[in-house]
């Protein structure tokens, strides 16, 4: 239909240069932040624009949702000035009709998203973390705060704390495994100055082991080699680095379950599974919750006008993101909940002036 074809092409070409510019003022100004550290290291000029080529996929994933509203607030101000949907109306085609090209673009807009995040974010953020580390000379805190733990939740009542390890869990260096009783109280320590898995158990090499009774120690043994009776697999120590949007969904569901078995909570892992979708599905829901307001007919709007709703929209969403995800890290509310809680609210915001909308009184 020619109608579709047309609010197709204004939507997407609006898109695409909100994007752009979206996209272009955000490298610059993430340009300048870094430039100490871009320009004062041993990295070249082609590890600088790799390093600027590599922060495009994650900033598409925040900046695309952005870019929906401000289109489509841009289009329909650009229809409405130069009355072309007071023709349409008056042509008997209504905003059922209307919202399908919008609702499309949208929906083609948080597929993408998802998959950018999916498949395009976690090796570029790969490929910063090394720039950083080897040609920048800085180390991102949050990179070391997500991968470097120490203490695992084992079973049988046991306790380890682990220094060093291979990256499959295979090997572990200076561990030290507690078994507690019910009352919390240690009976057995053992000291192990590295342990290997032979497919099936663990051996320890120069290993100290301790028994205790009612807080005293009882005996001491000390072997060169010897076959420990763990019955962990080398999946409890195995290496879950990486921040939660260096992971793929298969990464972050497996990070997760590991995490809980070693007694860490994972709500940051948690939240950003839900975000993957949640949050280019919020981008989803304003363009809803815009639609009846900017569907009017009648009124001429201006560029300025609609560039100051669209970035209304977007800080109140922000906003609302912000809070539930400051709520979820503070232990008050469930990930699934923290992360959906700004769409459902949104919706139910949209559902009035829908009906009212859809009855024609608009």
């Amino acid at each position: 239909m020619i109608m579709n074809r047309m609010l197709l092409r204004l939507l997407l070409r609006s898109l695409l240069v909100s994007l752009g510019v979206l996209l272009v003022l955000t490298l610059v100004m993430d340009f300048f932040e870094s430039a100490r550290h871009l320009l004062s290291g041993k990295g070249t000029v082609f590890d600088v624009v790799l390093f600027s080529l590599c922060r495009v996929p994650d900033l598409l994933v925040l900046l695309l949702p952005i870019a929906l509203v401000v289109s489509t607030c841009v289009t329909f101000a650009v229809l409405g000035r130069d009355l072309e949907l007071r023709a349409l109306a008056a042509a008997g085609i209504g905003p059922q009709k209307i919202v399908r090209p919008l609702l499309g673009v949208a929906a083609a807009t948080v597929i993408s998203t998802i998959l950018i995040a999916e498949f395009l974010v976690p090796p570029a953020l790969n490929q910063i973390e090394k720039l950083m580390t080897e040609k920048f000379g800085r180390f991102d805190s949050t990179w070391q705060f997500f991968r470097n733990h120490h203490w695992y939740q084992g079973q049988a009542g046991r306790i380890f704390q682990v220094t060093g390890k291979s990256s499959d869990g295979e090997q572990i260096r200076l561990a030290t495994a507690l078994t507690l009783n019910e009352d919390f109280h240690i009976i057995r320590r053992t000291d192990v100055r590295k342990a290997t898995w032979q497919g099936d158990h663990w051996v320890g090499g120069r290993v100290t082991l301790r028994e205790f009774e009612n807080g005293e120690m009882r005996s001491l043994q000390r072997h060169k080699n010897f076959r420990l009776d763990w019955s962990e697999s080398p999946e409890r120590f195995e290496d879950l680095r990486g921040r939660p949007k260096q992971k793929t969904f298969r990464e972050l569901f497996r990070t997760v379950e590991q995490m809980e078995q070693r007694g860490f909570l994972a709500c940051e892992y948690r939240l950003e599974i839900n975000n993957r979708v949640a949050f280019p599905f919020l981008s989803f829901c304003l363009v809803l919750f815009a639609f009846p307001w900017i569907y009017v007919p009648a009124r001429r709007r201006s560029l300025a006008a609609a560039l100051t709703e669209a970035l209304g929209l977007v800080f109140g969403a922000y906003f609302l993101v912000s809070m539930a995800t400051s709520i979820v890290s503070g232990g008050l509310l469930a990930a699934w909940v923290g992360a959906w809680a700004p769409s459902i609210l949104i919706l139910c915001l949209a559902t009035p002036k829908w009906v009212q909308l859809l009855r024609g009184r608009t």
